[in-house]
């Protein structure tokens, strides 16, 4: 009684269609990016014209 071996072939890799980012995406990312960035400048410059007022009526 001999066995047989069944010789396995080599898988092939399949291509992950989400592996790099597409240009949707990027473009999401990037304006996401730009809303915080808006953000931040407008809290930002709410506090700094919250002390300057403060400043000046405080004398």
């Amino acid at each position: 009684m001999s066995a047989t071996i069944k010789r396995q072939r080599p898988k092939q890799k399949r291509s992950n269609p989400t592996s790099s980012p597409s240009y949707a995406t990027t473009v999401s990312i990037a304006v996401e990016n730009l809303i915080n960035m808006i953000a931040i400048f407008a809290v930002s410059g709410t506090v700094l014209l919250g002390l300057l007022v403060a400043k000046y009526f405080s004398v």
